[in-house]
């Protein structure tokens, strides 16, 4: 039947966006109204605003009702989010709202589930089969409902896929965060644990994938204390063997080793002179990592020595980004780090690395909480970066002297942490 247009009593609807209205009028005055609006017995509109707002725009003094009578409010707003999303016409944010919104009225109309047990309240998978979609899909589409009201921000996602998948991040980040809040507490991300002795024999100890983070920077064979100073700096003793086959016979039962404590899906660092770069890939990848082909750089803002005005000055320094298994980076970072050395009279080690560069790494590549690995300490740098970042640290370090270094520095941090609290 019809009834005059402006008898119809629109009052506070779910949709708030009304796109394409006019192909919709053209529509219905070129076929007519194929589906009538649905009213109470009021003349209330349940469902039908846009084919209502169609024939305003149309001019009609008519329009073709339906009335579905001795409905409650509940059931009213029921069949209105029923027909909308069958209907496919929402913006996905109005969609998914209205998913969530009509799998909460078919539990206050029906009683809600009990996890754990069969009852006959309104479950998830009854929204599923009520929309023709898979429980998977609505599961999705209404966690994303909900995460939208702690974080608007979702909402301005191009589309719901990729709203989703930010929030999952933000989600895992949190759980991360509460994670490394509650180890701090009890006093557990705040001592890195570090041990003096042969890295190989130390790791060998350690459980298989235990770790979540390598970041390490290897010796190479290189006397140190001598590298590019033309011979004018005091000599030391010599750390470590200076042949080619003892550094790669090292690292290559070091890498075994890091590949066997790492855990899948997870990232590692060595940094490396770029001379050293193809023969480092090569161990890698023999002992089951990936690596891209070209290395990443930090970029030290001046040069490693004086310069002799022979050749050009060595500023900058190369370090493999390595994977198990696959693991997104936490945002998008260029391939060169652009941060200032550490001055040398505030050097313990002579290839000591900023913090500053040992955090961005350590926090492109891991969450707060999870453990962090430096097989060859030096200076134990990263040891603090870990701790700055709220992440648990392990290090080892075969010299006794920068051992002790570490150890001093480590009680150092803590009873500056100390005095900042009090």
């Amino acid at each position: 039947m019809k009834i005059p247009l402006t008898s119809v009593i629109v009052g506070s609807r779910f949709r708030e966006k009304f796109e394409d209205i006019d192909k919709l009028a053209e529509s219905i005055s070129k076929y007519g109204l194929i589906e009538p609006i649905v009213i109470d017995e009021n003349n209330e509109l349940i469902a039908g605003e846009r084919r209502y707002k169609a024939h305003q725009l149309l001019r009609l003094e008519e329009i073709e009702v339906k009335y579905m009578k001795d409905l409650n409010e509940l059931e009213k707003k029921e069949v209105e989010l029923e027909e909308n999303i069958q209907r496919k016409a929402f913006t996905w944010q109005e969609e998914v709202a209205a998913k969530d919104q009509l799998h909460k009225l078919k539990q206050e109309l029906h009683g809600g589930a009990i996890k754990g047990h069969e009852t006959a309240g309104w479950k998830l998978r009854d929204t599923a089969a009520a929309l023709g979609e898979s429980a998977g899909t609505v599961s999705m589409d209404i966690q994303l409902a909900r995460g939208i009201k702690a974080f608007p921000y979702l909402m301005k996602e191009k589309n719901k896929s990729m709203a989703y998948k930010k929030l999952k991040k933000h989600q895992t980040r949190i759980l991360h965060e509460e994670l490394a809040r509650r180890l701090e507490s009890k006093g557990i991300t705040s001592h890195p644990n570090i041990i003096n002795g042969d890295c190989v024999e130390e790791m060998g100890k350690m459980q298989s994938e235990s770790v979540d983070l390598i970041l390490t920077d290897p010796p190479y064979g290189i006397d140190v204390e001598k590298a590019h100073t033309y011979g004018r700096m005091t000599v030391k003793e010599t750390r470590f063997n200076d042949g080619d086959f003892e550094t790669f016979d090292l690292l290559d039962k070091a890498i075994a080793q890091m590949f066997r404590v790492l855990k899948n899906d997870r990232h590692a660092y060595l940094f490396c002179g770029i001379d050293k770069v193809p023969a480092l890939i090569g161990l890698l990848e023999k002992h089951g990592f990936s690596t891209h082909h070209l290395p990443l750089i930090w970029d030290k803002g001046s040069g490693s020595y004086p310069s002799q005005q022979t050749s050009f000055v060595h500023s900058y320094e190369a370090f493999i980004h390595a994977q198990k298994g696959r693991r997104k980076l936490n945002g998008s970072p260029r391939d060169i780090f652009p941060i200032k050395r550490v001055p040398a009279g505030c050097k313990i080690h002579p290839t000591e690395k900023p913090t500053e560069l040992l955090r961005d790494l350590i926090g492109y590549s891991s969450f707060p909480g999870e453990h962090v690995l430096d097989p060859f300490s030096g200076s134990g740098a990263t040891l603090i970066a870990a701790k700055e970042t709220n992440r648990r640290a392990i290090g080892i370090e075969l010299d006794k002297g920068y051992f002790d270094g570490i150890c001093k520095r480590l009680g150092n941090l803590s009873e500056m942490s100390s005095e900042a609290e009090a």
